[in-house]
């Protein structure tokens, strides 16, 4: 029976807390670090330890995942004397789980193979909600030897993996999966700024949706609380999505496409941010938009 690996999870947001827990209630030895130690409190009754610095959890574990929230905070956990890249000896493993550019995540694929580590490109689809349960679809940009080698540690997480192909085949298709995202979202929130300028009752709108077999989506139905209460906490936080949308941008724009729905999204998203809801669920866009309209009766 071979021995299960030893994991260091780097990020305890609101999709990597509830990530490590399953693996440690899953019976997974798990090291722990997140850059505000405040996060990492619940940690130790679970019976994981709470490393230092990136460094000395990579140096304790056989596999390292990351899920951070952008380059910034990648190249922070993974650079300088006491970052992950610095521990790496050969034979270990690096899942990255975060959302990246592919670019950023084609070289650190590159990186990985000149030190002899095995590179998993693993970004997640799915909110907090998915995390918890262990529903999140994982978007796999791997080998089919390392995606069989460690299935049962991703499904630990997650109820799919879709195997994209090599790195950074699984950071790739997160963009296009977030792009239907984005503007579901956008979607969505204009048409409840529409209704309730026609004076039309909130709930008619998700009525109507739900008796639509081609409209009765996941995505309306997990935020319709958030629409109608106009309350926003945080699910898939607003700037993470903004994050995401100039990098499809970025990947369009390389590519000499366009993508002008996107840009409109993008817009919007900046707009919410820059009036200071960049921490709440993306669904605050509906804020923006309705700001000048009469306030609803509650």
């Amino acid at each position: 029976m071979s021995v299960p690996p030893r994991i260091g999870f780097i990020g305890l947001g609101i999709m990597g807390a509830p990530m490590a827990a399953r693996l440690a209630k899953a019976g997974y030895e798990v090291c722990v670090y997140n850059r505000t130690r405040v996060s990492t409190a619940q940690f130790p009754d679970m019976g994981c330890e709470v490393a230092s610095t990136p460094r000395a959890l990579a140096k304790m574990v056989d596999t390292v995942i990351t899920m951070v929230a952008d380059v910034n905070a990648m190249g922070a956990v993974m650079e300088g004397p006491e970052g992950v890249a610095s521990a790496f000896s050969g034979g270990n493993s690096l899942i990255n789980m975060a959302t990246l550019p592919p670019d950023y995540t084609e070289a650190l694929a590159r990186r990985c193979f000149t030190a002899g580590v095995r590179f998993l490109d693993c970004p997640v689809s799915g909110s907090r909600q998915a995390a918890e349960s262990g529903e999140l679809v994982i978007l796999a940009g791997a080998s089919q030897e390392d995606l069989e080698k460690f299935g049962p540690l991703l499904r630990t997480m997650a109820r799919e993996i879709v195997h994209a192909g090599p790195p950074p085949a699984g950071s790739a298709l997160k963009l296009c999966v977030n792009l239907v995202l984005g503007q579901l979202n956008t979607a969505l929130a204009e048409a409840a700024a529409l209704a309730q300028a026609q004076g039309l009752d909130g709930g008619l709108l998700f009525e109507a949706l739900g008796h639509n077999p081609a409209l009765n989506c996941g995505f309306f139905r997990l935020k319709k609380e958030n629409v109608l209460s106009r309350r926003y906490p945080a699910a898939f936080p607003l700037r993470h999505m903004l994050k995401d949308s100039r990098f499809m941008l970025e990947e369009a724009a390389k590519r000499g496409l366009e993508l002008p729905v996107t840009a409109a999204v993008e817009k919007l998203l900046a707009k919410s941010y820059n009036s200071g809801y960049g921490d709440e669920d993306l669904t605050v866009i509906l804020r923006n938009l309705t700001e000048k309209l009469p306030r609803e009766d509650k």
